[in-house]
Protein backbone atom coordinates (compact mmCIF):
# COMPACT_ATOMS: atom_id res chain seq x y z
CA UNK A 1 0.00 0.00 0.00
CA UNK A 2 2.72 2.52 0.92
CA UNK A 3 4.52 1.88 -2.37
CA UNK A 4 1.54 3.16 -4.37
CA UNK A 5 2.29 6.81 -5.11
CA UNK A 6 -1.19 7.52 -6.52
CA UNK A 7 -2.95 6.48 -3.35
CA UNK A 8 -5.86 8.62 -2.23
CA UNK A 9 -8.03 8.68 0.84
CA UNK A 10 -11.24 6.65 0.38
CA UNK A 11 -13.22 9.41 2.16
CA UNK A 12 -13.31 13.23 2.13
CA UNK A 13 -10.62 13.59 4.79
CA UNK A 14 -7.18 14.31 3.26
CA UNK A 15 -5.26 11.43 4.90
CA UNK A 16 -6.10 8.12 6.55
CA UNK A 17 -3.93 5.95 8.76
CA UNK A 18 -2.82 2.60 7.37
CA UNK A 19 -1.37 -0.39 9.20
CA UNK A 20 0.55 -2.71 6.87
CA UNK A 21 1.23 -6.23 8.14
CA UNK A 22 4.05 -8.73 7.65
CA UNK A 23 1.77 -10.98 5.54
CA UNK A 24 1.12 -8.18 3.02
CA UNK A 25 -2.39 -7.32 4.22
CA UNK A 26 -3.45 -3.87 5.41
CA UNK A 27 -5.96 -2.26 7.72
CA UNK A 28 -6.88 1.33 6.89
CA UNK A 29 -8.78 3.91 8.91
CA UNK A 30 -11.63 3.68 6.39
CA UNK A 31 -12.26 0.61 4.23
CA UNK A 32 -11.43 1.29 0.58
CA UNK A 33 -14.53 -0.61 -0.65
CA UNK A 34 -17.22 0.19 1.90
CA UNK A 35 -15.85 3.47 3.36
CA UNK A 36 -16.73 2.08 6.81
CA UNK A 37 -14.46 3.20 9.64
CA UNK A 38 -12.11 0.62 11.18
CA UNK A 39 -11.30 0.61 14.88
CA UNK A 40 -7.76 1.84 15.62
CA UNK A 41 -7.60 -0.48 18.64
CA UNK A 42 -7.98 -3.52 16.38
CA UNK A 43 -4.56 -2.94 14.83
CA UNK A 44 -2.41 -6.04 15.38
CA UNK A 45 0.76 -4.37 16.69
CA UNK A 46 2.68 -7.65 17.01
CA UNK A 47 2.53 -8.24 13.24
CA UNK A 48 2.99 -4.67 11.99
CA UNK A 49 5.45 -4.01 9.19
CA UNK A 50 4.74 -0.32 8.52
CA UNK A 51 2.44 2.32 9.94
CA UNK A 52 1.59 5.78 8.66
CA UNK A 53 -0.69 7.96 6.58
CA UNK A 54 -1.73 7.91 2.92
CA UNK A 55 -3.66 10.46 0.89
CA UNK A 56 -3.32 13.32 -1.58
CA UNK A 57 -1.02 11.13 -3.70
CA UNK A 58 1.50 10.80 -0.85
CA UNK A 59 2.51 8.10 1.60
CA UNK A 60 4.28 8.84 4.89
CA UNK A 61 5.16 6.02 7.27
CA UNK A 62 7.76 4.41 9.48
CA UNK A 63 9.22 0.93 9.40
CA UNK A 64 8.03 -0.73 12.60
CA UNK A 65 11.22 -2.81 12.76
CA UNK A 66 13.78 -0.07 13.37
CA UNK A 67 11.53 3.00 13.64
CA UNK A 68 12.99 4.73 10.56
CA UNK A 69 10.60 7.27 9.00
CA UNK A 70 10.00 7.43 5.26
CA UNK A 71 8.37 10.77 4.50
CA UNK A 72 7.69 11.84 0.91
CA UNK A 73 10.51 9.63 -0.38
CA UNK A 74 13.01 10.69 2.31
CA UNK A 75 14.39 8.23 4.87
CA UNK A 76 14.83 10.00 8.23
CA UNK A 77 16.95 8.66 11.10
CA UNK A 78 17.76 10.19 14.50
CA UNK A 79 20.73 9.82 16.87
CA UNK A 80 21.79 11.53 20.09
CA UNK A 81 25.46 12.47 19.96
CA UNK A 82 27.78 13.52 22.81
CA UNK A 83 31.52 14.23 22.61
CA UNK A 84 32.18 10.62 23.69
CA UNK A 85 29.41 8.54 22.17
CA UNK A 86 26.66 8.24 19.57
CA UNK A 87 23.35 6.82 20.77
CA UNK A 88 21.44 5.51 17.76
CA UNK A 89 17.76 6.20 18.54
CA UNK A 90 16.24 4.87 15.30
CA UNK A 91 17.35 1.98 13.13
CA UNK A 92 17.90 -0.36 16.07
CA UNK A 93 17.17 -4.09 15.71
CA UNK A 94 13.86 -3.99 17.57
CA UNK A 95 10.14 -3.30 17.12
CA UNK A 96 8.90 0.28 17.41
CA UNK A 97 5.27 -0.81 17.66
CA UNK A 98 3.82 1.47 20.36
CA UNK A 99 2.12 3.45 17.59
CA UNK A 100 0.41 6.83 17.84
CA UNK A 101 -1.96 8.66 15.53
CA UNK A 102 -4.32 11.57 16.08
CA UNK A 103 -5.73 14.65 14.39
CA UNK A 104 -5.74 18.30 15.48
CA UNK A 105 -9.04 20.04 14.71
CA UNK A 106 -10.78 23.33 15.29
CA UNK A 107 -14.40 24.40 15.45
CA UNK A 108 -15.16 27.71 13.79
CA UNK A 109 -18.46 29.55 14.21
CA UNK A 110 -20.10 32.93 14.14
CA UNK A 111 -21.74 33.51 17.55
CA UNK A 112 -24.40 35.73 15.95
CA UNK A 113 -25.50 33.01 13.48
CA UNK A 114 -27.01 29.89 15.05
CA UNK A 115 -25.87 26.68 13.35
CA UNK A 116 -22.94 28.35 11.59
CA UNK A 117 -20.32 26.11 13.19
CA UNK A 118 -17.97 23.90 11.21
CA UNK A 119 -15.25 21.50 12.33
CA UNK A 120 -12.03 21.26 10.31
CA UNK A 121 -8.95 19.07 10.68
CA UNK A 122 -5.89 21.33 10.86
CA UNK A 123 -3.14 18.70 11.25
CA UNK A 124 -2.61 14.94 10.90
CA UNK A 125 -0.12 13.21 13.21
CA UNK A 126 1.44 9.76 13.42
CA UNK A 127 4.46 8.14 15.02
CA UNK A 128 5.46 6.09 18.04
CA UNK A 129 6.95 6.07 21.50
CA UNK A 130 9.70 3.68 22.52
CA UNK A 131 11.95 2.90 25.48
CA UNK A 132 15.59 2.16 24.66
CA UNK A 133 18.53 1.05 26.79
CA UNK A 134 21.78 1.98 25.06
CA UNK A 135 25.07 1.33 26.85
CA UNK A 136 23.42 1.60 30.26
CA UNK A 137 21.43 4.76 29.53
CA UNK A 138 17.63 4.55 29.37
CA UNK A 139 16.02 6.74 26.72
CA UNK A 140 12.32 7.41 26.21
CA UNK A 141 11.70 8.68 22.68
CA UNK A 142 8.45 9.94 21.23
CA UNK A 143 8.66 10.67 17.50
CA UNK A 144 5.64 12.23 15.80
CA UNK A 145 5.39 13.23 12.14
CA UNK A 146 3.09 16.25 11.91
CA UNK A 147 1.35 17.15 8.63
CA UNK A 148 -0.30 20.57 9.07
CA UNK A 149 -2.54 22.19 6.48
CA UNK A 150 -0.69 24.68 4.27
CA UNK A 151 2.62 24.42 6.15
CA UNK A 152 5.74 22.26 6.00
CA UNK A 153 5.66 18.75 7.44
CA UNK A 154 7.52 18.49 10.76
CA UNK A 155 9.09 15.78 12.88
CA UNK A 156 8.48 16.40 16.58
CA UNK A 157 10.97 14.57 18.81
CA UNK A 158 10.62 14.30 22.59
CA UNK A 159 13.52 12.68 24.44
CA UNK A 160 14.06 11.78 28.11
CA UNK A 161 17.30 10.20 29.42
CA UNK A 162 18.04 8.47 32.71
CA UNK A 163 21.15 10.58 33.23
CA UNK A 164 22.34 14.09 32.45
CA UNK A 165 23.83 14.34 28.96
CA UNK A 166 25.33 17.28 27.12
CA UNK A 167 24.72 16.35 23.53
CA UNK A 168 23.04 17.05 20.23
CA UNK A 169 20.28 15.50 18.15
CA UNK A 170 21.54 14.49 14.73
CA UNK A 171 19.04 14.01 11.92
CA UNK A 172 20.02 12.06 8.84
CA UNK A 173 18.16 12.11 5.54
CA UNK A 174 18.83 9.17 3.20
CA UNK A 175 21.92 8.26 5.26
CA UNK A 176 23.51 11.74 5.24
CA UNK A 177 23.59 14.13 8.18
CA UNK A 178 21.39 17.15 7.41
CA UNK A 179 20.98 18.81 10.81
CA UNK A 180 22.57 18.83 14.27
CA UNK A 181 20.61 20.50 17.07
CA UNK A 182 22.01 21.31 20.53
CA UNK A 183 19.94 19.26 22.98
CA UNK A 184 21.40 19.05 26.50
CA UNK A 185 19.35 16.69 28.67
CA UNK A 186 18.68 16.90 32.39
CA UNK A 187 18.16 13.53 34.08
CA UNK A 188 14.50 12.38 33.80
CA UNK A 189 13.35 15.68 32.24
CA UNK A 190 11.95 15.65 28.72
CA UNK A 191 13.06 17.93 25.94
CA UNK A 192 11.14 18.48 22.69
CA UNK A 193 12.18 19.83 19.30
CA UNK A 194 10.11 20.35 16.17
CA UNK A 195 12.12 19.91 12.96
CA UNK A 196 10.72 21.03 9.60
CA UNK A 197 11.36 18.74 6.65
CA UNK A 198 13.32 20.66 4.06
Amino acid sequence: MFGNHDIASPVKQSFVWVAEYLDGTCLSEFDYKTQEENNYYKIDRKNLLRFGLVGNGASMFFEVYGGVFKILGQMLEVSYVTDDKTYQLTGRAMMYNDIITYKDAEFLFNPTEPGSGQTAITQFNFGYKVKLNIDGVDFHLKAICQIPNNRLTRLELTLVASEELNGRLEIKRNGRSVDVIDAPLTKDVGGTISWELR
